[in-house]
């Protein structure tokens, strides 16, 4: 039986119908909305469209922020407000006739990536995806880490610099707020005031740089730019270093828009790993890109659709 995937980000809503074996038999996007009733209408919207002619058994909607899963509900998403609070599964089941299931946007990254990824097999997974946001998801002994309440995880909201620049969580120095898009975007801004002679530089005179930007500047081979992913990646690999220590994973993938940086941000990234992790859990993993780019989201979700009756996975029935 199929099921639908949806991911909803800062930016769209990706909905997918998926196969067992992970093919994607239909997708679509639709914008993500600051307004809690658009919201809902463009996620039932996408799960409609996407979904006719096609067997469907039930839906997965992953969304960011800390979830209380008895709840299907968000209490707090730093980086889409307009999701929090909403009863999701009351609001959307009786529009959409099927089942729904509401999952952490990370969780179902982490679980694509260990169910259809380069990482099956894989019983030890620590996943971060570094996008507005920074969202975490473990997997141990083939079974994803959730917490009391369902709303663990939450590896970028780990301190890494007490006195660091304010996350959009309210705190300081979070690994989100050092080492996100967002935080590339912002750092760059300051290393181009640094140095306005470089490509960096110049390009901040006419207009925001963003993270994307930093990244064509860094492959063009712009020193600044360059600078600031690793910066960015020494940041990243401190978070992961304690990640390490904590979970002893066999593999840390590192996923999200911004690792289109590769080996910029990861280098520096496992540099900070080897000096900073312990053995024997240093000596063990590698630190490693996610293989399903933007799909691991949606990919993830469908596969963590439940069925009502036995509340098992559905693509695993």
């Amino acid at each position: 039986m199929n099921a639908i995937g949806v991911d909803v980000g800062g930016t769209k809503i990706a909905a997918g119908v998926v196969t067992s074996e992970g093919k994607v038999l239909n997708r679509v996007r639709y914008p993500t909305s600051a307004s809690p009733q658009r919201l809902l209408a463009n996620i039932v919207r996408a799960i409609t469209e996407v979904g006719d002619r096609f067997e469907v058994g039930g839906v997965c909607l992953s969304v960011p922020g800390l979830i209380l899963s008895e709840e299907n509900r968000v209490v707090y998403s730093p980086n889409l407000h307009s999701v929090e609070g909403i009863p999701l599964k009351e609001e959307i089941e009786p529009r959409i006739g099927l089942s729904l299931t509401v999952e952490n946007d990370a969780n179902a990254a982490v679980w694509g990536e260990f169910k259809f990824g380069s990482r099956r097999g894989v019983q030890h997974l620590v996943m971060v995806t570094l996008g507005t946001g920074i969202g975490g998801g473990v997997i141990t002994h083939g079974v994803l880490m959730r917490g009391a309440q369902g709303a663990g995880g939450e590896l970028g909201h780990v301190t890494v610099h007490a006195t660091g620049p304010r996350c959009a969580c309210g705190n300081r120095g979070c690994l989100e707020a050092v080492a996100s898009g967002s935080a590339i975007g912002r750092r760059a801004r300051e290393v181009a005031s640094e140095h306005p002679d470089s490509a960096l530089g110049e390009l901040a005179m006419e207009r925001k740089v963003l993270g994307e930007d930093v990244t064509r500047l860094a492959n063009e081979g712009d020193a600044a730019a360059i600078q600031v992913l690793k910066e960015t990646g020494r940041w990243l690999g401190i978070g992961l270093a304690g990640f390490v220590n904590v979970f002893n994973p066999e593999v840390v993938a590192v996923g999200g828009s911004a690792i289109n940086a590769g080996e910029f941000l990861l280098e520096p990234a496992r540099k900070e790993v080897r000096l900073r992790a312990r053995p024997p859990s240093r000596d063990l993993v590698e630190v490693k890109g996610a293989t399903l780019g933007p799909d691991s989201g949606m990919l993830g979700a469908a596969a963590l659709a439940r069925d009502p009756k036995t509340g098992e996975y559905i693509l695993e029935s």
